[in-house]
Order: structure tokens, then sequence, then C-alpha cells
């Protein structure tokens, strides 16, 4: 199958894709966590995600919780950022994580990667955020509170909302921490 050079292929952790109901979509690249075992090692799990990299052909956007809130994927941002991958941070918690790597995939399927990606952090930027602020609704399992707005109209919302950052090149929600940037996701 040859890749389409136009679609924007997303790389996450296959634990996040299942909760966000994105396991299977056409752009999503899920890294499955190496067996737990004996003969399960670092080594083993660095390849796992070097391959899910090279597949993605060097078009990816990496999804990425914090090292230290996924241990065992802390691999992925790391290798993700020196083979030249977009990296975007996702919420520590599974189920904000889970409902921001949703929307991204859904706007993935008509957005050139750019325009994705200042999306991608506010929408990140947003579900680390106290919904009190917006009207909300349940969303998945655990009945995570999230913005009761359809993906599109929370999509031209965050198109509105991007803000630069002040320590990185990149941006996201005013008030939130950069999803993009190593500074603020030691610091959030």
């Amino acid at each position: 199958m040859t890749p389409d050079p136009n679609r924007t292929i997303i790389v996450m952790d296959s634990a996040i894709a299942e909760v966000a109901g994105v396991a299977r979509h056409p752009a999503v690249r899920p890294v499955v966590r190496a067996s737990v075992g004996r003969r399960c090692t670092r080594a083993t799990q660095t390849d796992g995600v070097l391959d899910v990299l090279a597949a993605a052909d060097g078009r990816a956007i990496v999804l990425a919780r914090p090292p230290w809130a996924d241990p065992p994927l802390a691999v992925l941002p790391a290798l993700a950022m020196l083979a030249g991958h977009e990296v975007i941070w996702l919420a520590a918690d599974e189920a904000p994580a889970a409902w921001a790597a949703a929307l991204i995939t859904r706007w993935a399927e008509a957005m050139p990667p750019e325009d994705l990606v200042r999306r991608a952090q506010v929408a990140v930027g947003l579900a680390m955020m106290s919904p009190a602020r917006l009207p909300s609704r349940g969303w998945g399992v655990g009945g995570q509170m999230v913005p009761a707005l359809r993906a599109g109209a929370v999509g031209r919302w965050c198109d509105c909302a991007w803000r630069p950052c002040e320590w990185c090149e990149a941006g996201g929600i005013a008030d939130a921490p950069c999803p993009s940037c190593l500074h603020c996701a030691t610091t959030a």
C-alpha cells in the first residue's frame, strides 16, 4: 500500500487510541506496548516505536503523554523528536488525552499538517483546562467532562484561540501549558 502524501499520519499509544475510539482509523498508527515478561526490554519497546515511526514516512504528528505519566512509552516522544516528527504533549490523565486524540484524528482527515498542529495544540490545552468555562457534557467510558460542542465547532474555536508560546516556536491556548514545548510539559 502506497502512503497517501496528503494524509497526516498520527502516531499514539495504542491504549489512548482504543479509549479515543480511533485505533482502527486509517490515519492512526498505534504504538503497541511490548508485552510484559522476561523478554520485554527497553530495546524491544524501542524497536517497536522505531518501526511505527519509520512506517509513518517522516510525516507523522506524534501524540504522547508525559514520560512520568506513561513510563513504558517514554521512548516514543524522545525517538519521535530525534526522527524529526512533530510531538504534541497530551494530558497526563488518560481520559482528557483520549478526548484530544479523538478530535485531532477527526480533524486530520481534512487539514494540512501545519494547520492541524496549531489546532491540536489548542485542543490539548482545552482538554487540560477546567470545563467549567464552557457548556460541558460527559464523554467516554468514564464520563470525562468535555466541551458540549461538535468537533467542527471546537475546531473553529481552536483556530481562533491559538496563541504563540513564550518559550518555543509552537503555541496553544492562553493560560494552558504549550503541548509542544518541553519547558511547559515539565512545569505543568
